[in-house]
């Protein structure tokens, strides 16, 4: 574990982002608030407030920057993996005068 000291929160955020790497980044405060806005402020592909390393299937894995390509695990890991098309079919119509068989 690392322990730096900083003066303000802009500071923090300045080192914590100041890596090529992103994978996870952990915090701990008693203000929710200033977790949430650290939370989307820091590049890393996962946050843990007040806690570390607690992950879930259900839950993207994966990082930012150097620290990985994509995602792993959860819905964004199936849109790596999936192509979404539309098909709309009518099936009250009655057949088109134009078809041919």
């Amino acid at each position: 574990m690392t322990v730096l000291t900083f003066s303000d929160d802009e500071e923090a955020l300045a080192i914590a982002n100041g890596t090529d790497y992103g994978l996870g980044a952990g915090l701990w405060t008693q203000d929710i608030t200033r977790a949430l806005r650290f939370a989307k402020n820091l590049r890393a592909g996962m946050v843990w407030v007040n806690t570390y390393k607690r992950v879930h299937p259900g839950s993207p894995f994966g990082g930012v920057g150097l620290s990985g390509y994509g995602r792993e695990m959860g819905f964004e890991a199936m849109r790596e993996y999936t192509h979404p098309k539309s098909v709309w079919i009518n099936v009250d119509a009655k057949p088109s005068p134009f078809y041919r068989r």
